[in-house]
């Protein structure tokens, strides 16, 4: 019996092939703590052996392990070695510069609108200009910042002057284009019935508003202002009367 031959062959053997193989085993009790073990050298020659080219799993997952950790260790010197140079070529490599200005020989031509179509304008109609009735009472007072006339009670006809004076306030509104005419309306009557006197003063300001506009003042340029119905006049303030005045001079 060859003992080293024996350990030697048995390290790739399982139990299941020992006994295959025509070994005995005797065990002595656990007291004495060894075992007897006797075999034939032939019948473990014809026992198949492992296969020595292939190397065990454990040596070479550890060959493996070592292999990363070196190759690792090798990745991690040349970034180390090779960082110092980067940042001296940053550091000695200039900046970018930005190109020069160009400045064009001449500017770009102005470009060509196309014009807008042409649109049909329909004029605002020009109410008619208010008749002037001679009989018609009616006077013309100078007011702060303005002219005032006057009217019969129950009419809103006028008279050569009140229409004349109406006219030359339209001069006066020519000669200052930033300005606004401002009517302030009334007539008199009875603040039970509020709807009779306000219609009569409306009358008398659109009269008004029609010599301004035919004497060329556009109805942007003139506002109406609507009064209530005056129950007491006095010849300070009269009941039935048209203000006239420019925004520019209002208190």
């Amino acid at each position: 019996m060859r003992p080293g031959h024996l350990f030697a062959s048995m390290r790739g053997l399982t139990l299941s092939a020992l006994i295959a193989g025509g070994l005995s085993l005797s065990i002595t009790p656990a007291s004495e703590a060894f075992a007897q073990v006797t075999t034939s050298d032939a019948s473990l020659d014809a026992l198949p052996q492992p296969d020595k080219a292939a190397p065990p799993h454990k040596a070479h997952s550890a060959h493996s392990h070592h292999s990363d950790v070196s190759h690792s260790a090798k990745n991690a010197g040349k970034k180390s070695s090779t960082a110092p140079d980067k940042q001296a070529a940053t550091a000695s490599t200039p900046a970018h510069k930005a190109p020069a200005a160009t400045i064009p020989a001449a500017p770009p031509p102005v470009p060509e609108l196309t014009p807008p179509p042409q649109v049909e304008i329909h004029p605002f109609p020009m109410p008619a200009d208010p008749a002037i009735v001679d009989k018609a009472e009616g006077a013309v007072i100078d007011i702060p910042g303005g002219t005032r006339i006057t009217f019969a009670a129950d009419s809103a006809d006028l008279n050569a002057a009140t229409h004349a004076a109406v006219v030359k306030f339209a001069d006066s509104l020519k000669s200052d284009p930033s300005a606004r005419a401002i009517l302030d309306i009334s007539a008199s009557g009875s603040a039970n019935d509020e709807s009779r006197p306000r219609r009569l003063a409306l009358m008398r300001g659109l009269a008004a508003r029609a010599i301004l506009m035919n004497a060329g003042i556009p109805s942007t340029r003139i506002y109406v202002r609507v009064g209530s119905p005056v129950e007491k006049p006095s010849p300070e303030t009269p009941a039935d009367r048209v203000d006239m005045r420019l925004s520019d001079a209002l208190p």
